[in-house]
């Protein structure tokens, strides 16, 4: 079993810097975890210490049920490919793939089986007698995988491997290494900044912010239920709009409310939004929950509000509008059919099942729980 668990990892550097506040978490066997957060946050500070390059101030990590704290980062069976490949520019990639089994003294037969089999894998056969230089960024980046694989270990670190990469062969990197993942049947811990990467690659993601984990769970609840305004903005393309507004109270109903912006809440959050009648929150909705009135179905006006478009980008399947209501820059990702302009005032009609509401102080999501993937829209 290659399970890895962080209990109450703490790195703190000697000007008393303090990267990572007690991180627990627990990698399952054979599980894709990805560490997601913008630049600074911890998370590969905390793959660092996964791998043994950097020091543990307090806790501990375990793998495969042994705590490593003490462990050189050769004798942990990890495996870490770098953002920059670390490849050497001497030796062909052959003798890159190769150089980690000869150092461990494992039989000439062996390295050259393993090699070849990683590299009929990684479709890098053709290379092997290439150096470095001779190399696209793609074919670089197979090959430090490749000299990952071959030495079969218990779990591989990646840490940010497509960053260098141009936008179409990420997105081609990104289908193999999950391919990789389930023919490997691989414990992998991944490093990025990128939430599409995390959204399509992850078993598991772990949200970072300032050293603390935010949030932990599969992709569908991080998306559907962000713990709290940080997550909800982090996750999504493009990302969550947030409106400053107040709940109010009329008879029975319940409305997110500011200036002429007045929306209908269902009553199933009532129970939850009571205690802020008449308080201030921040009400977030996603882009793709907002549609142009002429395409929505049957919208009613108390879900409707008016707004000033001032960009429209159309993207071919879909249109990206930006507008500003009640005094705040929105973006709605709409029907490509809109015939928005520049300066027109358009009528927008929102999902108001999927939107959420968020704790003007603390930020944490007072509807959480009340959102899943299988959720129906109101409107489309």
């Amino acid at each position: 079993m290659a399970e890895v668990i962080l209990k109450d990892v703490v790195k703190v550097y000697p000007n008393g810097f303090k990267a990572v506040h007690g991180a627990n978490l627990e990698v399952e066997d054979k599980e894709f975890v990805v560490l997601l957060g913008p630049s600074g946050c911890g998370k590969t500070t905390t793959l660092r210490m996964i791998a043994g390059l950097e020091e543990i101030t307090e806790g501990t990590v375990s793998i495969g049920g042994r705590v490593v704290n003490d462990v050189e980062p050769k004798d942990r069976d990890i495996a870490m490919v770098f953002q920059n490949y670390a490849l050497y520019p001497h030796m062909t990639v052959y003798e890159n793939m190769a150089f980690g089994l000869k150092l461990r003294k494992v039989p000439k037969p062996e390295i050259d089986k393993r090699v070849k089999e990683a590299a009929n894998i990684l479709g890098i056969e053709g290379l092997l007698d290439r150096k470095p230089k001779q190399l696209s960024g793609g074919q670089r980046q197979r090959v430090a995988v490749g000299r990952a694989i071959v030495r079969n270990p218990k779990v591989f670190l990646f840490d940010e491997p497509l960053s260098n990469l141009d936008a179409k062969l990420r997105t081609q990197m990104r289908a193999e290494l999950k391919r990789l993942h389930k023919n490997l049947q691989a414990t992998i811990i991944y490093v990025t900044h990128d939430q599409v990467e995390a959204m399509t690659m992850a078993d598991k993601i772990v949200i970072m912010k300032d050293g603390v984990i935010q949030q932990i769970g599969d992709p569908y609840s991080v998306y559907f239920e962000p713990v709290n305004k940080f997550v909800a903005g982090f996750i999504g393309t493009p990302s969550m709009n947030f409106i400053g507004a107040k709940v109010s109270k009329e008879g029975e109903k319940l409305w997110i409310h500011k200036d002429s912006m007045k929306l209908l809440i269902p009553e199933r959050y009532y129970e939850r939004l009571a205690p802020y009648v008449g308080k201030e929150v921040v009400f977030g909705v996603r882009p793709e929950n907002i549609y142009d009135k002429m395409f929505a179905v049957t919208p009613s006006e108390e879900f409707v509000a008016e707004g000033k478009v001032d960009v429209v980008e159309p993207l071919g399947s879909e249109t990206l509008i930006h507008a500003t209501i009640a005094g705040d820059d929105i973006v709605a990702k709409v029907d490509p059919k809109t015939r928005a302009q520049a300066g027109d005032t358009i009528d927008l009609v929102f999902d108001m099942n999927m939107v959420h509401v968020f704790d003007k102080e603390t930020e944490e999501n007072v509807l959480m729980g009340l959102h899943s993937a299988e959720e129906e829209p109101k409107v489309e």
